[in-house]
């Protein structure tokens, strides 16, 4: 069956209240840290502006979300988010440079090679995975979570994961591909980190393995909801909307679901990812996970 949206009130009202709350906690967190950690190089300047350049903050949120729903607290995943929002915006500095997807906006600012030059932006990129352990390592979190999520981290951004998908999907500009080689890349370029959001807040909130699965699942199927409406958004949106460069899909012959299924095909398939991700969670808490649940409706909502 497929996902029934809520009233649209209960939608924007509720549940964007509670990510804009948790996302102003998260960025209190972020500007203490970088208060605390900058050296006045020229590197973290880069670093500083990158990661202050705004955007919706929904892998630190949902890292918050999944602490919350396996029964701890939401700032108890504050670093863990810290480390993974800087695994994204490293991908995105890198994303953005001329030898991959060459933009020049990203959250409505300069992207990081404009702003800064291209070798700085590189290696403001690479510092901000090494950054991303030391986040985790420093953590007051048990030795045995640190070893967890530091493994963890490894996995789902390396050759299995994000840099594999981002590769993937540059190899496959001006190509063909059918729509479960699509949702290959979909899932290693952006899903695994949502994976990784939800297995990293409940790891640091409790130990059981069942419940963190679960919440990995519905990151899972999130994720990939996630980018099939990121790119359904690229061509029906604009970038002072958006506050990124727009139509890049089609002028790149990205290989997306839009490409494959067209604009109402594509709002479909990523409505069966949503009722996954929604699935996902049967049998765990409904108060817990209730604004998970809200989070999936609210984003499906940008593109129906």
């Amino acid at each position: 069956m497929p996902v029934v949206l809520p009233k649209k009130e209960v939608l924007w009202v509720n549940i964007g209240d509670a990510i804009a709350a948790r996302r102003t906690v998260f960025d209190e967190y972020l500007n203490g840290y970088l208060r605390e950690a900058h050296d006045g190089s020229g590197i973290f300047d880069a670093f500083s502006y990158s990661l202050l350049a705004g955007g919706k903050r929904i892998r630190p949120v949902l890292a918050m979300l999944a602490a919350e729903a396996a029964g701890g607290h939401g700032e108890d995943a504050l670093p863990v988010g810290l480390a993974i929002e800087m695994v994204h915006t490293f991908s995105l500095i890198h994303d953005d440079l001329p030898a991959l997807d060459n933009d020049d906006l990203r959250r409505g600012l300069p992207t990081c090679h404009k702003k800064f030059g291209e070798a700085t932006a590189i290696l403001a990129g690479d510092a901000m995975i090494f950054n991303a352990l030391s986040v985790i390592l420093a953590a007051p979190y048990p030795p045995t979570a640190k070893v967890d999520l530091c493994t963890a981290f490894a996995e789902v951004c390396g050759t299995n994961g994000l840099v594999q998908g981002e590769y993937e999907d540059v190899m496959a500009e001006g190509i063909d591909l059918p729509l479960d080689a699509i949702e290959s890349i979909y899932t290693k370029k952006t899903s695994r980190l949502f994976e990784l959001c939800m297995y990293a807040g409940a790891r640091v909130a409790c130990e059981d393995p069942g419940l963190a699965r679960c919440l990995a699942g519905f990151g899972t199927h999130l994720g990939l909801a996630f980018q099939a409406i990121d790119d359904i958004l690229d061509v029906t949106s604009d970038s002072r909307i958006l506050g990124k460069s727009t139509g890049k899909d089609i002028s790149q012959s990205k290989a997306t679901v839009v490409k494959v299924l067209g604009i109402d095909g594509a709002r479909s398939w990523a409505q069966d990812a949503t009722d996954r991700a929604v699935q996902a969670l049967a049998g765990l808490d409904r108060d817990r996970t209730g604004v998970l649940r809200g989070l999936a409706f609210w984003m499906l909502e940008r593109v129906m």
